[in-house]
């Protein structure tokens, strides 16, 4: 078994083919074949299941990439220290994230990154919650931007997110600067998908049972719903648009956070550009949250004067 082998059998995995790996790499489609081949004779295991569609992974198979990531990146680790870099000149990171993250924190974070570290390329996957944490586990990624929950591996906070409540225009509490959630227990809500954890946290604490007849894990189609008058809802500050027409934000009584940051697999395997990342991360998020909480305000105190 040799890394060459191991290598290109990722290669194979994230194309999802092994015409497209060869592309990449700089092989024949046969040449890949017959490398991971290889790896499967010397294993005595079958790691990917050849299909008209491409390739995927077997049961075992997917236990395998994982440790096979973890071995790869052992080998970076080692090929920086070798070379004794002291300075990040070259590299590629890879940051998953969810969607209503994406839009507001990702953009400044990575801008932040880049005027400093030109030359490391940064890699973005968008997903569901789920989607990032599995990706974290088989180190698909380097780093994860996620909500504080129960954390299977490293956890490192940046800032807390407020969540606010979303009702119609013409709604009676339109003009409330805040919202209990009794207030509207009564009524449609439309819950988002990503944020059921800590609202049915609030529901339980508040104890209310709202009506749910909407799960929706689109944020746009969320606001869009409420401005239609079809329910309320409750979303994370990250979530608010720039601008809004047709819907009143409130703040949520009493006042619920949930806390943002970075999760890693293994603060001990991390490159340099990744380490980078975080610190650079980290000091950009310092101010972010009182930036945000100003503009945030000044739309609640806005729409509370209608």
């Amino acid at each position: 078994m040799t890394l060459f082998q191991l290598e290109v059998f990722i290669k194979v995995v994230e194309t999802g083919s092994f015409t497209k790996a060869g592309e990449q790499i700089g092989l024949s489609q046969s040449a890949v074949s017959q490398a991971v081949a290889a790896l499967e004779s010397e294993l005595n295991i079958k790691l990917l299941i050849r299909n008209r569609n491409g390739v995927s992974l077997t049961k075992i198979g997917e236990r395998i990439t994982g440790l096979i990531r973890e071995l790869l990146m052992i080998k970076t680790k080692i090929v920086n220290e070798a070379a004794g870099i002291t300075e990040i000149e070259t590299g590629t990171i890879k940051i998953g994230s969810i969607s209503n993250m994406s839009a507001k924190l990702l953009p400044g974070m990575i801008s932040s990154f880049k005027r400093r570290f030109p030359g490391v390329e940064v890699i973005l996957y968008e997903g569901s919650y789920e989607e990032v944490r599995n990706w974290i586990k088989l180190s698909i990624i380097d780093i994860g931007v996620v909500t504080e929950e129960k954390h299977e591996f490293e956890f490192i906070p940046l800032l807390q997110d407020k969540m606010v409540v979303f009702v119609p225009e013409n709604h009676r509490l339109s003009n409330q600067p805040s919202i209990h959630v009794k207030d509207i227990a009564n009524e449609p809500f439309i819950m988002p998908k990503e944020c059921q954890s800590i609202l049915h946290k609030i529901f339980k604490e508040q104890e209310v049972s709202p009506t749910i007849p909407f799960e929706v894990r689109d944020i746009s189609t969320i606001i869009a719903m409420v401005q239609e008058g079809v329910g309320n809802t409750i979303l994370p500050e990250m979530a608010v648009p720039p601008s809004l027409t047709n819907v009143n934000i409130s703040y949520l009584n009493p006042q619920v956070y949930q806390n943002l940051g970075l999760e890693v697999k293994s603060s001990d395997y991390m490159s340099p550009a990744v380490t980078a990342f975080i610190h650079e991360t980290q000091e950009y998020t310092m101010n972010l949250s009182l930036k945000l909480f100003n503009s945030y305000q000044s739309m609640v105190v806005k729409k509370g004067k209608k």
